[in-house]
């Protein structure tokens, strides 16, 4: 009987080693099918922003190997709409500003956004809370107007933008108190985007995933 017990043990053993010796071939398999069709997609640790959504079929347009996505990286696309960034890299430099740097990790990007973790279905992966790490108090009585505002709505609500703030800054309204509250004739002010390159940089597997540059 105890030979007989003892033998099942050793089956069950050598069947869950058998699964797991079939599962890491299989996943082998995939990579390497992956690999040579460049089919890089299947990589992809959660769903691409829709402002990156092009981005899916060439990971070297952000990445550089498996080292983290740099500010350098994102200021190639971005850099005309950060030209007058209202908190940028120089104003957290500031040592008046010192103690909100300890809250958030402001100069980097990828601290606000977060690619491949949906966060919220508009624009880039944003934390919809995110300006209360540093500006809580303005919904808790610091500021009359805000009183029983939700901590969530400071730019879903599209009110704000952190990037450039400038048509919502106590200086602008009080500027702006004597014209009228929507201009006769409105437009969208001219911007002039800039590009280097035409067309993302081809699939390459071997390129991407084994430290070649981007």
């Amino acid at each position: 009987m105890a030979s007989r017990s003892q033998a099942a043990k050793w089956q069950a053993v050598f069947n869950l080693r058998t699964a797991i010796a079939v599962m890491c071939i299989v996943l082998m398999g995939w990579f390497a099918a992956a690999f040579a069709f460049d089919n890089k997609e299947v990589f992809l640790p959660g769903e691409t922003s829709v402002g990156h959504y092009l981005f899916e079929a060439s990971c070297s347009s952000c990445h550089e190997g498996f080292k983290p996505v740099s500010n350098e990286n994102c200021s190639r696309c971005h850099q005309a709409e950060l030209a007058e960034d209202k908190h940028g890299a120089a104003k957290f430099r500031d040592p008046r500003w010192a103690g909100e740097l300890a809250k958030i990790e402001a100069l980097t990007c990828t601290t606000c956004h977060n690619e491949h973790v949906h966060m919220f279905g508009r624009g880039v992966h944003l934390q919809p809370d995110l300006c209360m790490a540093c500006h809580e108090g303005i919904i808790q009585g610091d500021l009359q107007s805000h009183d029983g505002f939700a901590a969530d709505g400071c730019w879903t609500a599209g009110c704000h933008n952190y990037h450039d703030h400038r048509s919502i800054s106590t200086g602008f309204l009080i500027e702006n108190l004597d014209q009228p509250p929507m201009l006769p004739v409105q437009k969208l002010p001219d911007r002039t985007v800039l590009t280097q390159v035409e067309t993302a940089p081809a699939p390459d597997l071997s390129r991407e995933f084994l430290g070649g540059g981007a």
